[in-house]
């Protein structure tokens, strides 16, 4: 095996690892290893290590600017907040910095690659992202029915189901909200909208029967549902919408596909800071109403209110000092507010500098999705606009292990892509001006 693959057929590990969450957290909390806790972080850095040392006879000036930026901001907003416990800084870092490393990591593995390799890597991707998608619609189907057979499994007391046990269940309505084999209910529901736009996108670029095809697409909207994850049945009818839209309206699809993720975008934006929205759903659903919209006004509603000055409108209230997952930060005095969504997460952190940062990244990332259709294997670009739309004010897209970094592999399978082209228009180009200069000599 080449060494310029390594760093690849680790990404395409890490990838497969990262469907089994539930699996590898229950194993290091039985055996309180340390070490097996932290095995993400420390496979993304090796994965960047090996990238770099593979590219750095000829270093891109683009992952140069991404390493500068990166550091340059990190100092910045460690300079802003050192009067933090280091420890509940240095854990933030670990949420946030070790998810930008990814980025460049897996995008240097990826066009380190040639073309056809690429190709060939991508199919890889598809195989392993459905394999473990599907092991995992299964499993929570198999939970839904058989909910105490799982806790008995997993060994959990009664009450037991906290995060201090690797993996959080959570019960509503005296129904399980299955994870299947990751360690929440959230990110199996978002894996299984992401498998349901995958399987859907990619029936011209990987053949498969039309008949096994439709009974994965029943299979992964009924794990939706088992889930009971709102936010990505949501997200099924947004889509659903979106490929309607753009079956009767091609001319218009571009202008409707924006007005209708405006309209999604602002509707949540009102549900999750104003209370029109849980008076009227409170009629029809007061569950709904109190779990899924009123507690996600308080929560936000809290963290706004201690923003109290420009410093911390512009810039947040501090690293760390907020999010109730991980670290247990009542040991360092330390009172956190929850940031369950992507929205209240980086307003509190890195205030709206940040906030607009975040969508105007994912903004040009899915207008270049849209306007690249073509190198969209997964069409993730759908994806793009539901975190938008949806997910960035009831869910936290950064926080929301293993389906960011999935999502942010596919992403970046298209920029490769493009990558390639250029690198190949730029060959082209050069061999036409030597044999015009061959011919002028």
């Amino acid at each position: 095996m080449a060494i310029k693959r390594i760093p690849s057929k680790l990404l395409l590990l890490f990838i497969a690892l990262s469907m089994l969450t539930g699996v590898i957290a229950r194993i290091s909390t039985v055996i309180n290893n340390p070490i097996l806790k932290l095995w993400k972080e420390f496979f993304i850095i090796g994965i960047l290590g090996l990238a770099i040392l593979v590219i750095l006879p000829r270093i891109r000036i683009r992952t140069l600017y991404l390493f500068c930026i990166t550091a340059l901001t990190t100092i910045a907003f460690l300079t802003m907040n050192l009067n933090i416990n280091m420890t509940i800084l240095f854990y933030q870092l670990k949420l946030d910095l070790v998810l930008f490393l990814f980025i460049i990591a897996a995008y240097d593995s990826l066009i380190i690659l040639k073309k056809d390799e690429l190709e060939s890597y991508i199919k890889k991707i598809y195989k392993i992202f459905m394999v473990f998608a599907v092991i995992n619609a299964i499993l929570i189907i198999v939970e839904h029915y058989f909910p105490a057979q799982f806790m008995a499994f997993l060994g959990f007391q009664d009450e037991q189901w906290g995060a201090d046990t690797g993996i959080k269940i959570v019960a509503t309505g005296g129904v399980i909200r299955s994870p299947g084999l990751l360690t929440y209910f959230v990110p199996a529901g978002t894996l299984m909208l992401l498998a349901f736009i995958v399987t859907i996108e990619t029936r011209k670029a990987f053949k498969m029967r039309r008949s096994l095809r439709l009974i994965l697409l029943t299979l992964f909207v009924i794990s939706i549902f088992f889930t009971t994850y709102k936010t990505a049945i949501i997200g099924l009818i947004f889509y659903l919408i979106i490929k309607t839209i753009e079956f009767l309206f091609r001319q218009l699809q571009l202008i409707l596909t924006t007005l209708l993720t405006l309209i999604f975008f602002t509707t949540f934006f009102i549900s999750t800071h104003f209370m029109n929205i849980y008076y009227f759903v409170n009629k029809y659903s007061p569950d709904i109403a109190y779990n899924s919209i009123l507690i996600r006004i308080q929560q936000h509603l809290a963290i706004l209110e201690t923003m109290k000055t420009t410093k911390q409108m512009f810039f947040g209230v501090g690293m760390g000092l907020n999010g109730k997952f991980g670290l247990d930060k009542t040991v360092f005095n330390v009172d956190a507010l929850p940031t369950d969504s992507t929205y209240i997460y980086v307003a509190s952190n890195y205030g709206f500098v940040g906030v607009f940062a975040f969508l105007a990244i994912f903004i040009y990332v899915a207008v270049r999705l849209f306007n690249n259709r073509p190198f969209d294997v997964f069409g993730i670009r759908y994806i793009v606009l539901y975190t938008i739309a949806i997910e960035f004010f009831y869910n936290n897209f950064i926080a929301s292990f293993p389906t960011n970094i999935l999502i942010i592999a596919m992403i970046l399978v298209p920029f490769a892509k493009s990558y390639h082209v250029k690198i190949a228009v730029k060959k082209e180009k050069k061999l036409k001006r030597e044999l015009i200069y061959s011919k002028a000599v």
